[in-house]
């Protein structure tokens, strides 16, 4: 999830639409203004992806969530979870 600057939101969206791991982006209405749905090559490489998301001016903040398919997480006990990861 990322919170950007007022009035930024749809430079922001457009930006992130043309990033090659960002699969989804959904709006949201509360403190964070989009929900990103991406996919990284370990939990380094999300790192990196989130890293350069937060490098931008107009983001504020990010509270990410991972979602992973290590040790079980996500196909175990959320089948509708785990379609996100494909």
């Amino acid at each position: 999830m990322i919170k950007v600057s007022s009035g930024q939101e749809r430079s922001v969206y457009a930006h992130l639409q043309k990033r090659p791991e960002v699969r989804d982006v959904y709006r949201l209405f509360g403190e964070y203004s989009f929900f990103l749905v991406m996919q990284a090559e370990g939990r380094n490489g999300l790192g990196r992806m989130i890293s350069d998301i937060e490098a931008s001016e107009n983001v504020v903040k990010t509270g990410p969530v991972l979602l992973t398919t290590e040790g079980g997480g996500a196909e175990v006990g959320r089948p509708d979870l785990a379609a996100l990861l494909e």
